[in-house]
């Protein structure tokens, strides 16, 4: 599945952007917050490569393909090779992106680096949020907020807070419900629940040996009690 958008804001616009599903079933990198991420990194270079900003248009893969050793199957990414054959036919010159492509054909989980190879060699510019090619976000978030501001703070856990606060709001209460509707006395052993839990959500791999998880862990178990007596 995959899609393009934004095309209605293109005009003679030569960038454009790309996002596809990544990381760990645990740990994906979400298309949302890539995007998040791709427009403050563009904002980062100011008219650097372009002067003007209206969104440009965007080109979307559900899923990178899973690792095979650097042989893609475009027909596996739809919405890449539409935006490849774009560059080929000089339609595009700048492209923004957002993969992990660090440990490109070192992980199991799927290619990336197939995506600034082919793209780089068909003429385009490629420029990655997640690695901050030519510092560009860095040296912004300096002259934001000081010498003391550490880029290697701003991770995606960060900026799912800082993108999506409401939601991010909802998925604490759910993984704290326990412990937010049982408080105990004693703050410190609240705050030690508090901590087994989060370790908890980090160690758990619902998706180990092909498993397919329904609901979120604790609402079973919250369903089994029996109900408490009203007096």
């Amino acid at each position: 599945m995959s899609a393009e958008i934004g095309t209605e804001f293109a005009g003679d616009s030569t960038t454009a952007f790309y996002l596809a599903g990544h990381g760990s079933y645990t740990r994906p990198r979400l298309i949302e917050l890539q995007y998040q991420r791709i427009c403050r990194y563009r904002k980062a270079f100011g008219n650097r490569y372009e002067t003007r900003f209206s969104p440009p248009p965007t080109f979307i893969d559900i899923q990178l393909p899973r690792f095979g050793m650097g042989n893609v199957d475009l027909a596996k990414v739809p919405g890449f090779e539409k935006l490849l054959n774009s560059v080929r036919e000089q339609r595009y010159k700048l492209v923004f992106i957002d993969l992990d492509d660090t440990r490109q054909r070192l992980t199991p989980d799927y290619e990336s680096g197939f995506v600034r190879e082919l793209l780089e060699a068909a003429g385009a510019r490629v420029l990655n949020a997640f690695t901050d090619d030519g510092d560009a976000f860095k040296k912004d978030l300096k002259s934001r907020y000081g010498e003391n501001a550490r880029d290697e703070d701003v991770d995606d856990s960060s900026d799912f807070v800082c993108f999506f606060p409401s939601l991010t709001s909802g998925v604490l209460e759910a993984a704290l419900r326990r412990e937010i509707l049982d408080p105990i006395d004693d703050e410190s052993k609240d705050l030690q629940r508090i901590n087994r839990r989060i370790d908890g959500l980090r160690r758990l791999r619902p998706y180990s040996g092909g498993g397919r998880p329904f609901i979120e862990d604790r609402l079973s178990r919250e369903w089994r009690k029996p109900p408490q007596a009203v007096w």
